[in-house]
């Protein structure tokens, strides 16, 4: 008789592999993820090992029904089934999410087992993030009219001529006098006029957020189609990226062609603390967020030790005139920031909002008003969640 436990793992891995045949995208790191888990915690039944799988293997929700006819074909079946194919968008036409097509994604909630997961995975691969459709572009022309009005402004550095303002434009005088034979017969004076503080964009593009990777960073090229040369844009994932020159193309489809061949870290781990102690590394960078109204698109699952990304995020408050962090997973009702990265960063963020899509982010954009006239550092009063025991800011 073969030994249980090696009959066992063997079922196991021909799973892991019938998951892999069906299309299904199972990092290595993920795979182990699920075989320490086990190897800790024995499932009691079914249900117990479906949802580990699911909790750790599963990226994406719309590869969800996949996953359940391999599992069923595996473990509630008695064996394995017939292979499935890889996933295609053939349900009515819908394209997947992030391949050409103009519908926006299913929302993904923040709950249990919904397959958020951050990894430590560094890839090397390009990303398609998909054609601008119809909907996408409405909301795009209508982020695009927004963003003058909400960014923050600050008097210039240089005086202009204007018709009231703090000080004479004496040189002017003395010119139109001498054409008047020595008479001042008109004073100009001179103002600083009101310039808009830089935009800081910081996108998270690890595979937690490989759902709404596209929308983020159509949300960011309005930003750049409003303000050109006070917009800032950079990617993160387990490297940073710095995407400004290639996202300020005028066609989005083109942009974002342009940002899959800079990005090389697409849907892989995530090192926030890592890439945000990089670009404050770079006092080129550093220069470009102080004064500046900076935000971060990321759900926060940051992987291993969180104590640098809550430095990063404490001195990236202290540089910028507001920080906002969006997160996909705020979207939920049921959302609190309760995991120690989070929590512990809460002190040093102005406003921590909800951004899924483009109509999360109109949403979003909007609100910023209020945010910015309203005193620093309320994230923390408005969540109300204890700080975890131990960390720093």
């Amino acid at each position: 008789m073969p030994d249980p436990v090696v009959l066992a793992a063997d079922h196991l891995w021909g799973f892991l592999t019938a998951l892999r045949g069906a299309g299904l995208p199972t990092a290595p790191t993920k795979r182990a993820d699920l075989l320490r888990t086990i190897a800790e915690t024995s499932p009691p039944d079914l249900t117990a090992l479906y949802w580990y799988a699911r909790i750790t293997l599963l990226q994406d929700v719309s590869d969800l029904p996949a996953f359940d006819r391999v599992f069923d074909a595996w473990f509630r079946q008695g064996g394995p089934g017939p292979a499935d194919p890889p996933l295609e968008a053939d349900d009515g036409g819908a394209q997947s999410p992030g391949g050409p097509g103009e519908d926006d994604p299913p929302p993904r909630e923040a709950r249990p087992g919904d397959g958020v997961e951050a990894g430590a995975l560094s890839v090397h691969r390009t990303r398609d993030f998909g054609r601008t459709g119809e909907r996408r572009t409405a909301f795009m022309r209508a982020l695009e009219a927004a963003w003058p009005a909400v960014l923050p402004a600050v008097p210039s550095r240089r005086r202009r001529p204007a018709r009231s303002g703090d000080r004479l434009d004496v040189r002017h005088a003395w010119r139109r006098a001498l054409r008047h034979d020595g008479e001042f017969i008109q004073l100009r004076r001179l103002a600083r006029p009101p310039r808009p503080r830089r935009l800081l964009i910081l996108i998270d593009v690890s595979g937690s957020l490989r759902q709404h990777t596209p929308d983020l960073l159509r949300a960011a090229h309005t930003a750049l189609r409003a303000a050109p040369a006070r917009t800032e844009v950079f990617t993160f994932g387990t490297r940073l990226t710095r995407i400004t020159a290639a996202l300020a193309h005028p066609h989005a489809d083109q942009a974002l062609r342009a940002v899959s061949r800079l990005v090389t870290d697409a849907d892989g781990g995530t090192a926030i603390g890592a890439a945000l102690d990089c670009f404050l590394g770079n006092p080129r960078f550093v220069a470009l967020a102080r004064g500046a109204l900076v935000i971060v698109l990321s759900d926060g699952l940051e992987r291993g030790d969180h104590a640098p990304m809550v430095r990063a995020a404490a001195r990236l408050s202290r540089l910028g005139h507001r920080l906002v962090w969006w997160s996909p997973l705020a979207c939920s009702p049921a959302y609190r920031p309760v995991t120690r990265a989070m929590a512990a960063q809460l002190a040093s963020l102005d406003h921590l909002g909800g951004v899924r899509d483009l109509r999360t982010a109109l949403e979003e954009v909007r609100r910023l008003p209020t945010v910015l006239s309203g005193p620093r550092h309320l994230a923390a009063r408005r969540w109300s969640v204890p700080r975890p025991r131990g960390t720093t800011r």
